[in-house]
């Protein structure tokens, strides 16, 4: 019964593995879009908001009433009072509109703080993406230069049987298809190292296959034109100043506690001779007013406004960075795109035309095949700087967008 039941359980397993695991194909763009809708950190930050929203639904409110109820009696006699009163504090300040102002400000900067984390989740999405799309093509630049060293054994092979050609040049060639083998081997691991970075910044599973589609776009000036603008980091840390001068202010207001205002309703009972035991009613008002002698908070006044200069120059110092960054990466786009170009339009075909006349000579036995290897080797060498020159441009192209706050153009979703 044993032996019936095991491989049914065993495809059991196998189907649940399958239902749990994904396959997902995005492209570059879309993998951002995904993870800021599935990213666990960035569904955490978005918490900050509601945390900043309950503040603000809790600033600006009154304290509540205080009612006050004392009873005396007299020892001696049947005389006693009764009293209640009635308080309610108001605020001699702008206190509570401050207090609003200050939690408006921090919703804001919360805000503004999740749109920041959003663009360097989005940047680094796709970055990471940009990374497998060109190790995509290493790889299969890797497989047909393989598959051209395989032909090349296969045809040196047969140069030595027949006598044409000598043993150790067979050895060569097996050598660099090993290599090449070698080659793809490492390029697999290193995917799998940058899918499995990737997958926790998607919202994936450990078991969920990525896949990245398109091609790295050849180089394009409108790309290194946008002029920076506000990123929101940014406008956090000046929504942080704004709140910080509104709680100087506020700092400033509390110097005055606030006043109390009340009503008094007591009965009293007295012996009144010779007429017996009377009660007397009566109403009144009170009104207490706070005596700023010991505590004029001017420390907090003096912290608040040194965190408001602070802020605010952060802010300026962090626009400047941002400006450096964008300038930076819109030269070294620039550089990286006449790079490809280069290798792209010139280099390259003139490293294959090479390529192809010493392979036309060696099976003429005019050329050595060292010569054939290493004008291979050469074109090889070309094209892996061609594409490490695309990616790099890509990833500059990531970097000013994200230093410019353009790379998220609808930000809706975060």
């Amino acid at each position: 019964m044993l032996k019936k039941t095991l491989p049914t359980f065993i495809l059991l397993l196998a189907g649940a593995a399958c239902v749990w695991s994904r396959d997902v194909s995005l492209t570059v763009e879309g993998a951002s879009a995904h993870a800021l809708r599935h990213n666990a950190d960035l569904a955490a930050a978005r918490l900050r908001i509601d945390e900043a929203g309950g503040r603000l639904r809790q600033a600006g409110r009154f304290s509540n009433p205080e009612i006050e109820a004392d009873y005396r009696q007299n020892v001696r006699s049947r005389e006693n009072t009764v009293g209640i009163a009635l308080t309610q504090k108001f605020p001699l300040t702008a206190r509570l509109r401050l207090e609003k102002a200050v939690s408006t400000a921090q919703l804001a900067a919360a805000e503004a703080e999740v749109r920041d984390a959003g663009r360097l989740l989005a940047a680094d999405v796709q970055a990471a993406a940009v990374r497998l799309l060109a190790l995509r093509g290493r790889h299969a630049l890797a497989e047909r230069q393989l598959g051209n060293s395989r032909e090349m054994a296969d045809f040196t092979s047969r140069r030595v049987s027949l006598g044409e050609a000598s043993a150790t040049d067979a050895l060569q060639v097996e050598l660099e298809a090993q290599q090449l083998a070698t080659e793809l081997l490492r390029l697999d691991a290193e995917g799998a190292a940058l899918a499995a970075a990737l997958r926790p910044l998607l919202g994936l599973g450990a078991e969920d296959f990525i896949e990245i589609t398109g091609a790295l776009a050849e180089p394009a000036p409108r790309e290194w034109r946008a002029s920076p603008g506000e990123r929101a980091d940014i406008a956090a840390l000046r929504h942080h100043a704004e709140a910080a001068r509104q709680e100087a202010s506020l700092a400033r207001a509390r110097r005055w506690e606030d006043i109390g205002v009340g009503v008094i309703a007591g009965r009293e009972r007295a012996e009144d001779a010779p007429d017996g035991l009377q009660t007397d009613t009566m109403v009144g008002v009170k009104v207490s007013f706070p005596l700023p002698l010991w505590n004029r908070n001017e420390g907090r006044i003096a912290e608040a406004a040194a965190a408001a200069t602070r802020r605010q120059r952060e802010a300026e110092a962090l626009a400047t960075r941002a400006a450096a960054e964008a300038a930076g990466a819109r030269t070294e786009m620039r550089a990286l795109a006449k790079l490809a170009v280069q290798l792209d339009a010139v280099l390259l075909p003139k490293s294959a035309q090479v390529e192809e006349q010493l392979r036309a000579a060696y099976g003429t036995g005019q050329a050595a095949l060292p010569d054939v290897l290493r004008a291979r080797d050469q074109r090889l060498q070309l094209r892996r700087q061609q594409l490490d020159a695309l990616r790099d441009y890509h990833l500059a192209r990531i970097r000013h967008a994200a230093a410019t706050g353009a790379i998220l153009p609808q930000s809706k979703s975060n």
